[in-house]
C-alpha cells in the first residue's frame, strides 16, 4: 500500500506562501485606494478648471453691453473714471491706449455705466451670475451610488485688488473657484478677467 503526504519542506513553504499573501494583500489594497483617492482628485480639479474656463467665456460685466438698445452689439469698457467724456473731441468715448478707428475697442456710450459685482437677474451673462453656493461637483446615481468621495466647489467673483478698491482696481475682477472636502480645502483655481471690452469684426458687403 502506498501512502501519500506532504513533506515537510513543502508544508514549510506553503506556510512562508501564505504569509506572504496575508502580508502584501492590505498593502496592496492600500495603495488601490490610495491610487482611486488620487484619480478622484485630480477629477475634481479639473472640474474646477473647467467651471473657470467657463466663467471666462462670459462678459466682463453686466454694464459691458446695452442688452436693450443693441442687444447683437458687442461687449464695451465699462466707466471707471478714465473714458473721455467730452463729445468735442476725437477721443470721445475712447481711454488712453484706445486706437481712433471704428470697430476697435471703446467705452459704453453712456458715462452713467459703472462696473458692478452680484448676480443680476440670474441670467448668466456675464462673470458675476456665475457666483455659486458650494455645490458637489459629481452626481453619484444608481447602483454605484456613494463610491466617489464628495467634492464641492464654490465659485466667487472679486474686484482684484492691491489693499484699498479704486477706480482703476476696478477694471479687473478675480475669479476664484475653491475645492473641499467637507470642511477642508483642497485647491484652489483663480484666474483674472479685464475691462478691455471686444473688438468688432469687420463685415464686407456686397
Amino acid at each position: 500500500m502506498v501512502k501519500k503526504a506532504f513533506s515537510l519542506i513543502e508544508v514549510i513553504f506553503a506556510i512562508i506562501i501564505m504569509g506572504i499573501v496575508v502580508v502584501t494583500l492590505p498593502v496592496m489594497s492600500n495603495a488601490n485606494q490610495e491610487g482611486l483617492n488620487t484619480t478622484i482628485l485630480q477629477e475634481a480639479i479639473f472640474g474646477a478648471s473647467a467651471e473657470l474656463n467657463q466663467a471666462l467665456s462670459y462678459r466682463w460685466d453686466e454694464n459691458s453691453l446695452d442688452d436693450v438698445n443693441d442687444p447683437n452689439g458687442i461687449a464695451k469698457v465699462v466707466e471707471t473714471g478714465d473714458c473721455e467724456n467730452n463729445s468735442s473731441l476725437i477721443t470721445y468715448r475712447l481711454r488712453p491706449g484706445h486706437i481712433i478707428q471704428p470697430l476697435h475697442r471703446r467705452c459704453v456710450d453712456s458715462n452713467l455705466s459703472t462696473p458692478s459685482l452680484g448676480a443680476n437677474g440670474g441670467d448668466l451673462d456675464d462673470v458675476d451670475d456665475i457666483s455659486a453656493t458650494p455645490k458637489p461637483m459629481f452626481l453619484n446615481t444608481g447602483t454605484s451610488a456613494g463610491y466617489k468621495q464628495d467634492f464641492n466647489s464654490t465659485v466667487s467673483v472679486t474686484f482684484a485688488t492691491i489693499g484699498t478698491v479704486t477706480a482703476a482696481s476696478k477694471n479687473a475682477k478675480r475669479i476664484d473657484v475653491n475645492i473641499t472636502d467637507g470642511t477642508t480645502q483642497i485647491t484652489r483655481l483663480n484666474s483674472y478677467t479685464l475691462n478691455i471690452g471686444e473688438v468688432d469684426f469687420f463685415k464686407k458687403t456686397y
